[in-house]
């Protein structure tokens, strides 16, 4: 990419930024207001499952298509495209029916997919040797985004099941949304709002990328279909995809597991809000230390064991400690920014990125459903909790496994700008 000044610089940031921020507003501003558009009458009950479960299946879908997308269209054009998708999905929730909220999350989730893939990989085009600092900051605001005010979500909201996890953002969730909702008067009109940031961020995006070079720096050599992927990039699906399912399966399910341990409901809020709030933190510190080989095998360490050791803890003594145990699953989560990092400096370039991006992602997100739906299913048919927890933390095992694996020297040439 060419950044002929500062100026230059600091404007392709923002426009990165910004469309980090609405790779979650979409998803978590609806799964929060679903108890007030149910109540509202802007949705049914019925099409209320679709919402949360319409995000994972997108990210899927998109992981596997945006690679295409972008060798036919360009980067550029792929991610206009698609942050339009995200404007207008978010606009038409305005509308209050059950097809518009549906539909339009459908709609901005499917955008979302594509810049999901490409923005690691624009991050590394984009950011020359201040890759770690811009690596950082996108992960930063993409968590940041995810928890907004998600204290005040945890203090007034009981704990809710699948509902949340099953679209991967909804116990996330940008619980800012409730206070808009009610300063409008209306969950549709509250809903529709968050709109204005992925509008600013279309507008902003178009005016960074023009003669930025974003497609050179993406454009796949003319061999790259015989070219096989880059090495770790399997190992990395892997990584992701667990770490993807032990979230969601956090997200979700948290509160119900804790009320059914015997804790509060208003405990078990909190105790959510805690994961949340400490990922964020967490995801900074697991980032800034992943520009080395030490550093990624210490941050997979750390949040694996995070994760193991939460889980367990709620499983064997879920009432000693509870807020350790979210503490401990919160630098868990980190696991996902350290992915993202990892995934932006896969391969000998940016172009390499994306295809790595695609298969993570993809895969991953496809392979992660089972996570929560599994839970689901063992909770309804009256399983206790023990299983499952036990089962995460043999997968948080696992994930640190593979993550050691990413991190060996023989993985080294796969990751650009990584050294031990």
């Amino acid at each position: 990419m060419r950044l002929p000044s500062r100026g230059a610089f600091a404007l392709m940031l923002t426009a990165l930024l910004l469309l980090a921020v609405n790779l979650r507003l979409a998803v978590t501003t609806a799964s929060v207001l679903l108890p007030l558009l149910i109540d509202q009458g802007a949705l049914s009950p019925q099409a209320a499952i679709l919402v949360p479960a319409l995000p994972t299946a997108m990210f899927a879908v998109g992981g596997v298509l945006t690679p295409w997308l972008s060798r036919r269209i360009g980067a550029v054009a792929a991610v206009t495209w698609a942050m339009a998708a995200v404007s207008i999905g978010m606009l038409v929730r305005f509308v209050p029916h059950s097809l518009a909220v549906v539909g339009g999350t459908a709609l901005a989730t499917a955008g979302i997919a594509v810049i999901n893939v490409l923005l690691p990989a624009l991050v590394r085009a984009s950011s020359g040797t201040r890759m770690r600092a811009v690596t950082t900051a996108y992960t930063t605001v993409l968590s940041g985004a995810a928890a907004i005010g998600a204290a005040a979500a945890v203090a007034r909201a009981p704990p809710r099941g699948a509902a949340g996890g099953r679209g991967g953002g909804g116990a996330r969730g940008a619980a800012a949304a409730v206070p808009v909702a009610h300063a409008f008067g209306s969950a549709s009109l509250g809903l529709g709002s968050w709109a204005l940031f992925a509008v600013l961020a279309l507008v902003i995006w178009v005016v960074a990328a023009r003669g930025a070079g974003v497609d050179a720096a993406l454009a796949p050599s003319a061999s790259e279909g015989r070219v096989p992927l880059p090495q770790g990039t399997w190992a990395l699906t892997g990584f992701f995809a667990l770490q993807a399912l032990l979230a969601f399966v956090i997200m979700g399910w948290l509160p119900t597991i804790a009320v059914e341990s015997g804790i509060s409901p208003a405990r078990a809020g909190v105790l959510l809000g805690i994961v949340i709030m400490v990922s964020i933190p967490a995801g900074i510190g697991a980032v800034s230390i992943a520009h080395t080989l030490r550093g990624v095998r210490i941050g997979v360490v750390v949040v694996s064991l995070g994760t193991a050791l939460g889980v367990l803890g709620l499983w064997l003594a879920p009432a000693a400690a509870p807020e350790l145990w979210a503490v401990l699953m919160g630098i868990g989560m980190a696991a996902f920014p350290l992915t993202l990092a990892l995934i932006a400096r896969a391969g000998s370039g940016a172009a390499e990125a994306t295809r790595v991006s695609g298969v993570a992602q993809g895969l991953g997100y496809a392979l992660s459903t089972v996570g929560p739906l599994g839970a689901g299913a063992w909770y309804s048919s009256g399983g206790a909790w023990g299983p499952v927890l036990v089962g995460m933390a043999i997968g948080a095992t696992v994930q640190g496994v593979i993550g050691l694996v990413l991190a060996s020297p023989r993985e080294q040439r796969s990751r650009a700008g990584t050294t031990r």
